[in-house]
């Protein structure tokens, strides 16, 4: 879409309601939508604010779908459930959630022998009914216990931080457990034209590097041997950090190391590679920040920015230059009637 017209062609479902760009379609009045898809929490929703307050609102409950077109194809960007409806001053706002908020309230009991942290995870989202797409392969537990007091959200996250990914759910409430992926999707923007702000910066990470140890004699004695106490753990254990330059450096401790105990981690192979994929992660922090563009539906967190056309004297030139990728992590869709459609993508 280019940056002169900055229309775009939506559709809006909440139960009943239809909202659209298309007169022949809709039934309410759309005065405002916010959509959010975030890593960092994660989190899923959207707000729709509807300008006809006499119209019956929708129910918490009740199917939710946005699409929004820029020129190049209808794109799906959210879909969950209204959470809630309230009255405002001049209409209804409809808040939406996704798949997401039930696990951070749901607690299962399960026990796994011999799988790798990957095949817990879709376990976990199909019992709680949840659609599962790429999940990031994981490190071989000799055995992982679910159990209640942390909810099964809780438990994704501490499996997601063993394969070194992240969770997030997509426009079609598919969730996902990403780890950085060089060969990932990358959309270009460019400066001057389709770049509407840009906010960027560097930000050490709180820890430089990770020391992990498992449990068990497994790398000292075999497989067979894995139940055994064992003196010395050094053969259960793997660390990796990531230099001043963002790269990452598998056998090294760093100033600022995070120690991760995992007992479920019975050979030094399993503990080297939840260190370097913890490592490969924090590379991906490298740059964080974010950008303003002209609607972009297509894009989806986890995959890749580049900004083209930056002038060799703009500040964040230098940044972009060092050979690091910036890493969606966040893709917040506003439509509203002061600025049109706009997308941040945040880092």
């Amino acid at each position: 879409m280019s940056a002169a017209s900055n229309r775009i062609a939506f559709q809006v479902k909440a139960g009943s309601a239809v909202a659209s760009s298309d007169p022949r379609r809709t039934e309410r009045l759309l005065t405002g939508l916010r959509t959010e898809l975030n890593m960092d929490g994660p989190t899923a929703h959207c707000l729709i604010e509807f300008g006809d307050l006499e119209q019956e609102a929708p129910s918490p409950g009740d199917p939710v779908e946005i699409s929004l077109d820029n020129g190049d194809g209808s794109q799906t960007v959210f879909t969950g459930q209204v959470a809630e409806a309230r009255a405002s001053a001049t209409g209804q706002q409809i808040l939406a959630h996704t798949s997401l908020t039930g696990l951070g309230s749901l607690e299962l009991e399960s026990v796994y022998e011999g799988v790798a942290a990957d095949f817990v995870i879709k376990d976990l989202l199909d019992q709680a009914g949840a659609s599962a797409g790429t999940v990031a392969k994981g490190p071989d537990l000799n055995a992982y216990v679910v159990h209640r007091g942390p909810t099964v959200l809780g438990h994704l996250r501490q499996l997601a931080l063993l394969c070194g990914a992240d969770l997030v759910a997509d426009g079609s409430d598919t969730l996902h457990c990403l780890a950085p992926d060089p060969g990932a999707t990358e959309h270009s923007f460019k400066f001057g034209a389709s770049l509407l702000r840009l906010d960027l910066q560097h930000r050490p990470p709180t820890f430089d590097s990770i020391e992990v140890w498992g449990e068990g004699a497994a790398s000292a004695k075999g497989a067979d041997k894995a139940h055994w106490l064992c003196t010395d753990l050094s053969g259960v254990s793997g660390k990796a950090g990531v230099n001043a330059q963002g790269q990452v450096q598998p056998g090294t401790l760093g100033k600022r190391p995070l120690r991760l105990i995992e007992g479920a981690l019975r050979s030094g192979e399993a503990a080297e590679a939840v260190a370097k994929a913890w490592a490969t992660r924090i590379a991906s922090l490298w740059i964080r920040g974010s950008v303003d563009v002209y609607c972009s539906p297509a894009v989806q967190p986890g995959e890749h920015v580049k900004i083209t056309n930056l002038p060799a004297s703009h500040p964040a030139s230098t940044l972009l230059g060092q050979g690091h990728s910036l890493r969606v992590r966040k893709v917040c869709h506003r439509l509203d009637r002061q600025r049109g459609a706009i997308t941040t993508l945040g880092f």
